[in-house]
């Protein structure tokens, strides 16, 4: 109890130099603060974006060999997959229904069956581009949605039917879908297309399920059919044993079962960046920060040289005398450590921030237009483990820095400090 009493006075006898060490601990530990709460935050970044897109999995056909729609939906059938998502869209003609912006019929398509498999409909009702106002979504075959525009142009309500023909006036077949519910367009371009074109008009759209879509013939081979499949893995692990699987259900050797690798880098690149910037600045921090202490540790404890002599001529042992520092220097480095923890996770969010846009801004953008979602902000937060492993480093520094200017002052007998001094 005395030598942790007469540690904690010799630390307000020595005021001035005690500020100068608990200063530079402070930087340090700052500094570490925000690049251990960054680091950890990057990590658990690209661990979700792993998870997130490494289980997505697409096949890319080639033009000789591309699959069946059917045999899309087959592939879906796998106890490796968690879901699937299937998306379709196809041009056809409406039989004995006007379409808007449509002055006179020309046997040409006027209106798009949009198909998904999602429960939501797909992005356009997620974002709230668009949103049912009447009636349901299509659950069963044959079941569809459509807009309020078009319902009311053709004074449709629900349960009427709805007849489509081929968009190639030459080729025949029907199909006969029962309106199920009636939707509004909110977006810019569901206010009305271009007169004469019909399929520039969103509210020509009529939506149903995948199932639906695929079972009609002359969609499924319609000009301008686009069929989008992606099937999300219970786990990234397991992309061999699916893409052997596919192998085996028939998928040509041609075509490639690939990861969602383009979205991943898209998040992953300017993270890693941040990643690699914060981990350089910590070693440059722990480095300087080690050799600075090391050097104001030595140069302390030669102005305690006497101090020290007096102590050990009064008969307290060495090891006392090592105990007595080092709880010196441990008591600076906890209230350093408290304040430093505080400061630095106010300070890593916004450093995180400027960073994390400097990086992505640095980088030509993938597309047209920057994927805003790809980019989310990183939130910083602090963990215990991230706390554990800024206290250990600045116990480690405390511990280091003490031991070098401890075994400079211990290596002297107290009979040649005394002398020294007189």
């Amino acid at each position: 109890m005395y030598l942790f009493e007469n540690a904690i006075r010799n630390i307000f006898r020595n005021k001035g130099r005690n500020i100068i060490l608990a200063l530079i601990t402070f930087l340090i530990i700052f500094a570490a603060s925000v690049s251990f709460l960054i680091s950890d935050a990057t990590k658990s970044i690209i661990d979700n974006a792993y998870t997130q897109f490494g289980n997505q999995v697409t096949i890319e056909p080639t033009s000789a060999k591309a699959p069946k729609i059917s045999d899309y939906l087959k592939y879906g059938e796998s106890d490796l997959l968690q879901k699937t998502e299937f998306s379709m869209t196809a041009y056809g003609r409406l039989d004995g229904l006007r379409a808007l912006d449509e002055e006179t019929p020309d046997g040409n398509a006027n209106m798009i069956l949009i198909s998904a498999s999602r429960a939501d409909l797909g992005e356009d009702f997620r974002k709230g581009l668009r949103s049912i106002t009447q009636g349901k979504a299509p659950e069963k075959k044959n079941e569809c949605l459509v807009s309020e525009a078009f319902a009311k142009l053709n004074s449709l309500h629900i349960g009427a039917e709805i007849k489509l023909l081929p968009a190639d006036a030459e080729k025949s077949g029907t199909a006969t879908l029962k309106v199920s519910g009636i939707y509004s367009d909110n977006s810019v371009n569901g206010t009305g297309g271009q007169m004469g074109v019909p399929l520039y008009n969103r509210n020509n759209e009529i939506i149903t399920t995948v199932e639906t879509a695929a079972a009609i013939d002359f969609m499924v081979n319609s000009t301008g059919q686009l069929f989008d499949a992606v099937y999300f893995l219970r786990s990234p692990d397991l992309l061999e044993a699916f893409q052997n699987e596919l192998r085996g259900k028939g998928l040509p050797a041609s075509c490639t079962v690939t990861a969602n690798e383009e979205e991943y880098q898209q998040v992953v690149a300017p993270v890693e960046k941040l990643s690699g910037i914060s981990n350089v600045f910590l070693m440059v921090v722990l480095i300087l920060g080690a050799a600075v202490l090391i050097l104001v540790s030595v140069m302390s404890m030669r102005e305690r040289k006497y101090e020290v002599g007096v102590l050990r001529a009064m008969g307290m042992k060495k090891g006392k005398v090592i105990l007595s520092m080092l709880t010196e220097a441990v008591a600076v480095t906890a209230a350093c450590l408290i304040i430093g923890l505080g400061a630095g996770t106010a300070a890593a969010q916004p450093v995180a921030d400027i960073l994390i846009q400097q990086t992505t801004h640095s980088e030509p953008a993938a597309s047209g237009q920057e994927d805003e979602e790809n980019h989310s902000v990183i939130q910083i937060r602090m963990t215990a483990s991230a706390a554990g492993e800024i206290s250990l480093v600045a116990l480690l520094l405390a511990g280091i820095s003490s031991a070098a200017g401890i075994l400079y002052i211990t290596r002297f007998e107290p009979n040649k400090i005394l002398s020294e001094r007189n």
